[in-house]
């Protein structure tokens, strides 16, 4: 994860009491990531997305901009839209 990345997911964490949950997992499973987000677009991915299921995949070049969100709703809450995919 970029410096920039874990700069952004601390913010999150400190701005936002009931923050979303980030896992130190390499693939992140539907279990435990029903909405995934991307940290620098603030676009999150439901199941229904065309992006989900790779978006549980870590990134290959090392960049982890993902975050885990347990609602949508929890997403909205910090600011994320929702993929129009």
């Amino acid at each position: 994860m970029t410096r920039r990345g874990v700069i952004a997911i601390l913010l999150l964490v400190a701005l936002f009491p009931a923050a979303p949950t980030v896992y130190a997992a390499e693939d992140y499973t539907r279990d435990n990531c029903p909405v995934v987000g991307n940290a620098k677009s603030r676009i999150y991915h439901t199941p229904a997305s065309d992006d989900y299921r790779r978006m549980l995949k870590k990134n290959e070049r090392g960049e982890d901009y993902r975050i885990c969100f347990k609602s949508e709703q929890e997403a909205k809450n910090v600011g994320f839209r929702k993929s129009r995919k």
